[in-house]
């Protein structure tokens, strides 16, 4: 971004004085007054001698000026002296910039000898050096004059001026700071020189003056802009703490392109990691107030929103946000960008606003991820009351906000049972998965959902609500792949350990026996997405939910169970193919603990007389074969003293195998073509017998 011309010409106002930070904070936050900010930062050298207070005859400074003025008679712009300027000029300015910047250098030389009278007329004390100060920032407007006056050491002397602990006159400091403005501008060395004694907390300083302020926030604009040592200092200098105060209490308020400056800068110094963490607590809070001021434009809500979540991203703000209670406030923030959009055309306007609400909400993300969220907002808190009016609220920001949080709370089994049978959370939650709701709202309702059925009493409660149903229309929906995969996730949630469940899973998609759907379940459903997905995340899902089913129903069936003989039944008749995604689960190599279970169902399956054929048809795939081969290869290594020293997860899988392959070989052996028969064989030669091992940590 291009710089701006310091070219201000600034109407007297009242006297100067430093402003304090309004009391409209809790009396816990760290709010500090600007001058209690500024007392903490280090004073500035002050450089030039004392002015004298014998001053020279009015004739001989006024030979010392003609001199001068004979000097920059050169400057370009020189005889605009006295002409005044608009500060809504500036921004129009700032695309000029860089290619004025192009021209030519002037000589340094003349300036060497300016450099001599403005010390003089400096130690004399006297008036004429305001007027000089005006003619050399009207000539700094000339890109070609900047380097020639660092070079020389008239930057530097304007420099030491302003931060002179001596009284200078209002006129002197508003021309000094112009020239540094001007000089600075796209020309970093000049910039180095303002850094290396850092000058730009003398500017800060002058914030405070009324008189002085319409030109030093554009001073400190220009020479942080595209500078990062400078725009480093800027935020070490608290210059977005200060800003914000004066922005809150109204000294900057009446000029639009003096706002825009301002609101830049705070968001510059959101950048700056070491200026949030020597930034007090209550900085959150005045980018909250004034992100809620009803004449918020978009513009400057950017800055605060960009620059708030920045500041909430740290442990230290997430915790101020936390204890004082300032959460609320945040949502509040929030929601208020949905007013904010209703005075909104552009269609880049819009989006642009989309993206800020996704700022805020990973922020508040972050924020209730925090311990101390469910010790200061619990369930009967107003602000949860206020994110469960939100799910069902329409707007997609809001639900997926209200999700998250309220997700981040669901962090034991009470408060997850809590949510469920007192609050019915689940049931409006499963009537979002049924509406007309965008991906990115399923994903975040789904994942609260995923959190309420770890409990494991509220599984029956969310199937009964009609869960299977809502998420089995989410089986399809291709387009977003992290919204099948939740969906699929929840199926084999619920169904853990819960015949009811597995029951409802393997419910007729239709009740007329003349219906082809009589023939489908939903988990023919789930099925058809395993073999229309690429995604090696969802086809392990859908094969650990068919090993759930087994874990769940084979031992019931052992045992006499009925009702497990019937579902059981149901799987293996309705469902061809149903031991596919078990082999999936067998031959993925991300997760050792899931191919462990792999072998673990297959095993179960292929006890039951019905599951030998599904389990058959599984090994009919060569990648599952050879996976077979080398997990019963894989025997355990002894030790001198005989003691068996494999890996326990490898022990498992090669148990599993073998229990499988010697219930194949015992009850279905005419199902295997010959070569099979015969390799199975070969595998089970010198094995004893071995019984089923689980990995019951399994989730």
């Amino acid at each position: 971004m291009a710089s701006t011309d310091i070219s201000i010409a600034v109407t007297a106002g009242k006297d100067g004085g430093e402003s304090a930070v309004p009391s409209y904070a809790p009396a816990a936050l760290e709010l500090p007054s600007i001058e209690q900010t500024l007392a903490d930062l280090p004073e500035s050298s002050d450089s030039l001698p004392s002015r004298s207070s014998d001053t020279l005859a009015q004739e001989e400074q006024e030979k010392m000026f003609r001199a001068l003025k004979h000097i920059l008679d050169n400057f370009h712009g020189s005889d605009e002296s006295s002409q005044s300027f608009d500060l809504k000029e500036l921004h129009s300015s700032l695309e000029q910039a860089d290619e004025d910047a192009r021209r030519g250098q002037r000589d340094v030389s003349p300036l060497q000898k300016v450099i001599i009278i403005l010390h003089n007329l400096w130690a004399a004390n006297s008036g004429l050096l305001s007027q000089a100060a005006e003619a050399l920032a009207n000539g700094s407007r000339d890109p070609s004059w900047r380097i020639p006056i660092g070079q020389s050491g008239v930057l530097k002397f304007f420099l030491d001026v302003i931060s002179s602990k001596e009284q200078v006159e209002t006129s002197l400091l508003l021309h000094s700071l112009r020239l540094i403005g001007n000089s600075c501008a796209d020309t970093d060395e000049n910039r180095e020189v303002v850094v290396k004694d850092n000058y730009t907390l003398a500017i800060i300083r002058h914030f405070l003056n009324p008189d002085l302020i319409q030109v030093a926030i554009p001073v400190i604009y220009n020479i942080c802009m595209d500078y990062e040592p400078a725009h480093s200092q800027m935020a070490e200098n608290r210059a977005a703490y200060i800003i914000l105060s004066l922005l809150k209490d109204g000294t900057i308020s009446d000029n639009e392109a003096l706002l825009s400056f301002s609101y830049d800068l705070v968001e510059l110094a959101s950048e700056q990691a070491t200026g949030i963490e020597r930034s007090p607590d209550g900085i959150i809070l005045l980018m909250m107030e004034l992100a809620l001021s009803e004449d918020i434009i978009l513009e400057h809500y950017s800055s605060l929103i960009t620059s708030l979540s920045a500041y909430l991203d740290k442990e230290r703000f997430q915790n101020a946000c936390i204890v004082n209670k300032l959460v609320e406030k945040t949502l509040s923030v929030l929601k208020r960008s949905f007013s904010i959009e209703k005075g909104l055309s552009a269609k880049e306007d819009v989006q642009n606003l989309g993206e800020l609400r996704l700022k805020l909400n990973v922020a508040l993300a972050e924020v209730s991820a925090s311990p101390l969220f469910a010790e200061h907002y619990p369930l009967d808190s107003e602000l949860s009351k206020t994110l469960k009016s939100w799910v069902v609220s329409g707007e997609d920001q809001l639900q997926i906000c209200a999700c998250v949080m309220l997700g981040n709370l669901a962090r034991s089994d009470e408060i997850c049972q809590t949510m469920v049978n007192d609050l019915k959370i689940h049931e409006e939650l499963i009537s979002v998965l049924n509406s007309t709701a965008r991906g990115a709202v399923l994903h975040s309702v789904l994942g609260f959902l995923k959190n309420l059925a770890i409990a494991g009493e509220n599984r029956l409660s969310l199937a009964q609500a009609g869960i299977i149903p809502a998420v089995s229309r989410l089986w399809v929906f291709d387009s977003v792949p992290q919204v099948q995969f939740s969906a699929a996730t929840i199926a084999r949630q619920v169904i853990i350990s819960s015949m009811d469940n597995i029951s409802r899973l393997l419910t007729r998609l239709s009740q007329d026996p003349d219906s082809p759907a009589h023939q489908r379940t939903y988990l023919s459903l789930l099925l058809s997405l395993f073999e229309k997905t690429d995604s090696s995340p969802i086809k392990t899902e859908i094969g650990r939910t068919i090993a759930s089913i087994c874990r769940t129903t084979c031992p019931k069936v052992r045992d006499g169970d009925t009702e497990a003989a019937s579902l059981l039944e149901m799987l293996f008749k309705l469902h061809e193919g149903v031991a596919h995604p078990i082999g999936a689960m067998i031959t993925q190599t991300q997760w050792p603990v899931v191919r462990s279970e792999g072998w673990f169902a297959l095993a179960l399956m292929a006890t039951t007389e019905t599951g030998c054929t599904a389990v058959v048809e599984c090994l009919n795939n060569d990648d599952v074969m050879d996976v077979l081969k080398k997990t019963m290869a894989c025997e355990p290594s002894k030790s001198d003293d005989g003691v068996e020293t494999a890996q326990p997860q490898l022990q498992k899988d090669h148990d599993n195998a073998l229990v499988l392959v010697q219930a194949l070989l015992k009850s279905e052996a005419d199902l295997l073509p010959i070569g099979y028969r015969e390799t199975l064989g070969d595998l089970v030669k010198n094995h004893a017998g071995h019984s089923l091992t689980s990995d019951q940590g399994m989730p």
